[in-house]
């Protein structure tokens, strides 16, 4: 059981620290970046990068911080604690900050943005729509991204510094 536990706490913070980059990237690089273009290339570069992104390896960040998050909590549930209390409060946070922000907000912005035909009298309206309630978004997203990261580490640490931490193959 206790293998079990570091494992699924092991891919809960790969899975969180993954996100969390993922949104970290978008905050401080890819969305200043396309706001310092034109509105018409902003707006095709995002429908561009929003067409793509739903695959595998994003799949594993953006569910799996949620479902090993999940997982984990149910398999501390007997050990109870410390440990326990943070697997739920990152799971909680994860879910409600970043996941379901997601589903309700980012992408039905994203969604709106993949039907428009921008064109040099109507992009910047477009973008301007677009790009101040997405940042607050994912602004959210990312700090929530990464207090699930924290809380999931600092369970792992505490599961992994109990005795008996050696765990053999």
């Amino acid at each position: 059981m206790r293998f079990l536990r570091l494992s699924c706490l092991a891919l809960s913070v790969l899975a969180a620290a993954l996100i969390a980059g993922f949104f970290y990237a978008y905050h401080c690089s890819v969305m200043p970046g396309l706001a310092a273009t034109d509105a018409v290339s902003a707006i095709k570069a995002m429908q561009g990068i929003n067409a793509v992104v739903r695959n595998a390896v994003f799949a594993f960040s953006f569910f799996g911080t949620l479902a090993f998050g999940v997982l984990v909590t149910l398999l501390l549930l007997g050990a109870g604690g410390w440990p326990l209390a943070l697997a739920l409060f990152g799971t909680a946070l994860y879910g409600l900050g970043a996941f379901t922000v997601t589903l309700l907000y980012s992408v039905p912005l994203n969604e709106g943005l993949a039907n428009v035909a921008p064109t040099t009298e109507n992009a910047a309206a477009i973008w301007r729509a677009y790009l101040e309630p997405w940042m607050f978004w994912n602004t959210l997203r990312m700090v929530m991204s990464v207090l699930t990261l924290a809380a999931f580490t600092a369970s792992l640490v505490m599961i992994a510094r109990t005795p008996g931490a050696r765990v053999s193959a």
